[in-house]
């Protein structure tokens, strides 16, 4: 029988997989009404900012970055409350593509989880952090050196033939810079949390 916190710790990422999944085997009918699309966005279909994220180029794309999904739910989903992580889920997620339409004009189309995952993977090295663990600066620091060669070189060839599609490194710088003020936010929530259920004690 699992235990309370192994069910808290997956149950976000499990829905998020099912959710890609579902997403990638519905594709060629949902695919345009809710992939990352400049002009349309331009019309005011907004939503697109953040369901672009939940489809892949192919299986390649969508099994690399499931791949990321259960590596960053195992090493941190035990410190993100399933609230919190759907909540940054959606937070991140939609500031990839804002930041995206904003900054990227060049960028017409965009499809893929990653953005987010290094999102996600600042954000658990920043909990942990937090909580004391000195080891997880270096996880930091080595997101950080992947996003600053990917942002200046740009991405592998061989990736790109995986993918079928240019990789938008840009999505990586902006993932990882939008889990910074939501990290500070997620840190509030908690202490505010504690403030509350300390004086419902009292």
């Amino acid at each position: 029988m699992p235990s309370i916190g192994f069910i808290k710790q997956w149950i976000m990422p499990v829905l998020l997989t099912l959710v890609t999944c579902l997403m990638f085997a519905l594709q060629d009918a949902l695919l345009v009404p809710l992939q990352f699309d400049r002009a349309m966005i331009a019309q005011g279909e907004l939503w697109r900012l953040f369901t672009g994220n939940l489809f892949h180029t192919n299986s390649w794309h969508l099994l690399f970055n499931l791949l990321g999904l259960l590596m960053l739910s195992q090493l941190f989903g035990r410190l993100i409350k399933p609230l919190h992580f759907a909540l940054f889920t959606l937070l991140n997620g939609s500031a990839v593509g804002v930041l995206l339409y904003l900054f990227c004009p060049e960028i017409e189309l965009y499809v893929g989880l990653s953005g987010y995952l290094h999102g996600l993977f600042v954000l658990g090295c920043l909990l942990e952090i937090h909580q004391g663990r000195q080891s997880s600066y270096l996880l930091l620091a080595g997101v950080a050196i992947k996003v600053g060669w990917e942002t200046y070189y740009g991405s592998s060839e061989q990736m790109t033939v995986l993918i079928n599609a240019t990789v938008a490194t840009d999505a990586h710088l902006f993932g990882a810079l939008a889990a910074l003020p939501l990290f500070v936010c997620y840190c509030l929530l908690n202490k505010r949390e504690g403030l509350t259920k300390q004086d419902n004690i009292i």
